[in-house]
């Protein structure tokens, strides 16, 4: 199930007002600006979790997860370059330069010989598969929600063109409310005033678009030079993946990797699977992090 009915009661903005003071909030440089990173302290005694947003979006696709995940880990989530609060994401605008970005910023943060896991969700899991890559035995699990980064096996969703600030609430929430239902999730029931808020807010602090390194094959040439646990989640009605075929594509890639690799196919749930079944979601998270 998504957040669930104590989330509905509350105003959207004010909600992820009050999630944001419990975090401690940090910046690394870029060339213009600086990546935005939130800290959501956990145990001390376990290692940190690196969250990484998908594209068009922010630290908010994460907002259905923090308070479980945090029980179990210190939790950190950035806007990426050219997204959410962060500054632009400067050239060359590729996934390796996203992966150097992302670590070095990270590195400063917690340490250039810290032992960390990362979950990353769509494009967030495409980039988060080079940091983990690159990172090598530091990084312990790499967890991929939805992953991008499969080429010919990624599906483009048609979607309507997106509300601008001219266009009248009602029509806009119609046109959201449509969008999210088409590319992220499963069931219209499970779409609530806050998956539209996070969605109408991070489009309109994106300056990056994504869907060129989306469609790429970036994620499949570098995940045999993962040495974390690997672990694919995905939605068994992810659109982005072609559903069940495209999906079982995945888990023979992952499986290729490393052949005792988790894969977990999420019943009746999209693209955005963390939040559309955001207890199931983190029951993986944490189950696979236990190991």
């Amino acid at each position: 199930m998504s957040p669930g009915s104590e989330t509905l009661n509350k105003d959207p903005k004010q909600h992820l007002a009050q999630l944001l003071d419990e975090a401690k909030l940090h910046t690394t440089r870029l060339e213009e600006g600086a990546l935005q990173w939130q800290y959501w302290p956990g145990p001390d005694d376990k290692l940190p979790l690196l969250l990484l947003h998908g594209g068009f979006g922010s630290w908010t696709h994460w907002i259905a997860n923090l308070e479980a995940l945090r029980q179990h880990r210190p939790l950190w989530t950035v806007d990426m370059p050219g997204l959410g609060s962060s500054g632009k994401m400067p050239k060359p605008q590729t996934v390796a330069h996203f992966c150097e970005l992302i670590l070095d910023g990270f590195d400063s943060l917690v340490g250039a010989d810290a032992v960390f896991d990362i979950a990353g969700f769509s494009f967030g899991a495409l980039v988060g598969s080079h940091v983990a890559a690159k990172a090598g035995t530091r990084c312990k699990h790499f967890i991929a929600c939805g992953a991008a980064g499969f080429g010919e096996l990624h599906v483009q969703v048609d979607l309507l063109k997106p509300p601008n600030e001219a266009t009248p609430e009602v029509e806009a929430d119609s046109i959201h409310r449509s969008n999210l239902r088409c590319l992220m999730f499963a069931r219209s029931e499970t779409i609530d005033d806050l998956a539209v808020y996070i969605h109408a807010d991070n489009l309109a602090h994106a300056r990056f678009n994504s869907r060129r390194l989306a469609k790429s094959d970036e994620f499949t040439k570098i995940i045999p030079q993962i040495s974390a646990k690997l672990c694919g989640v995905w939605g068994s009605k992810d659109v982005t993946a072609g559903e069940m075929p495209g999906i079982v594509s995945r888990e023979a890639l992952f499986r290729a990797a490393q052949p005792n690799c988790a894969f977990h196919i999420m019943d009746r749930v999209g693209h955005w699977a963390m939040y559309e079944d955001a207890e199931g979601f983190n029951r993986i998270v944490i189950e696979e992090l236990a190991e």
